[in-house]
């Protein structure tokens, strides 16, 4: 069995009612494939009958690959908020690549990770798989435990997919890469795309390079989507009940996420919600109250 991934999901709008309807397991991968994959994620629900949700996300830079009902597919990185809308009951099975993860397998297929930012593509484009693929997430959707939805993903698309005849060879860029990422997701000295480049010793042009090869999206890029996720957590940490004498202290937050004035904390805000962190607590402040009555 893949050992459970225990960890708050961040990026995940509107998090009280999703966690109150809605169950996410989180399992890490086999050792070989630990520095292609960040984890396995499987999400299952049963709302009433003719009830439907859409859940809105904020995504990391991650390349995920999805088998949902009809709707199997890879998910380039997404540069803004996108929506899922999920109905009565039915159940999810993920894999999140890391952040250069997915070059390698990308690479083989003859596919640029630039390429497929902001855009779906066939699973079948990048993995061998003959059966048809509404067969296969069937089968996989319908299977017991995640124990077997995991074993079969990984015979299906991991199992020689590491081999040199396969084409997929290691490379030190996709670890340094996948390290730089997960620093910058947890270091908030981190906040200009020189820091990185001086701590790392990278030259800055080389290292633009890199993230737009190995990711698919700038460094600037990755900055300000973990600003955002930090912005939204404490967003959506208020309690409208709680907190009813104040709103979250706007320009305070924007110097603590490195921004130098609250104008451009916002612009980037807007950019990725569509609108600004006022309007977006107000939104779901009113979501809150209505449950809570």
């Amino acid at each position: 069995m893949n050992n459970q991934k225990m960890s708050e999901p961040v990026g995940i709008l509107n998090k009280d009612y999703f966690q109150n309807n809605f169950t996410l397991n989180t399992y890490f991968p086999k050792n070989h494939l630990q520095d292609y994959i960040e984890h396995y994620w499987l999400i299952s629900w049963e709302l009433p009958f003719g009830v439907s949700h859409q859940q809105d996300v904020i995504p990391h830079p991650n390349t995920h690959l999805t088998f949902l009902n009809n709707d199997s597919h890879i998910q380039g990185i997404c540069k803004q908020k996108y929506s899922h809308t999920l109905s009565e009951s039915g159940n999810i099975v993920g894999v999140k690549f890391k952040p250069a993860g997915f070059f390698s397998f990308a690479e083989r297929a003859g596919v640029t990770l630039s390429s497929i930012t902001d855009k779906v593509l066939d699973i079948k484009s990048v993995f061998n798989i003959n059966d048809d693929l509404t067969d296969v997430e069937q089968r996989i959707l319908k299977l017991d435990t995640a124990t077997d939805k995991i074993n079969y993903v990984d015979q299906l698309l991991f199992s020689n997919s590491l081999n040199v005849g396969e084409n997929i060879k290691p490379d030190e860029n996709i670890k340094t890469l996948n390290a730089i990422v997960a620093d910058i997701a947890i270091n908030k000295d981190l906040i200009k795309v020189t820091d990185v480049s001086g701590k790392y010793k990278i030259e800055l042009r080389h290292l633009q390079r890199l993230f737009l090869k190995y990711i698919g999206v700038s460094v600037k890029w990755v900055i300000n989507r973990y600003r955002m996720h930090e912005a939204l957590t404490t967003v959506e940490s208020y309690d409208p009940v709680i907190d009813s004498a104040q709103s979250p202290d706007w320009a305070k937050l924007a110097l603590e996420l490195g921004y130098y004035d609250q104008a451009h904390f916002i612009k980037d805000f807007k950019s990725i919600m569509g609108t600004t962190p006022k309007e977006h607590y107000s939104q779901l402040s009113s979501k809150k109250l209505l449950s809570s009555n």
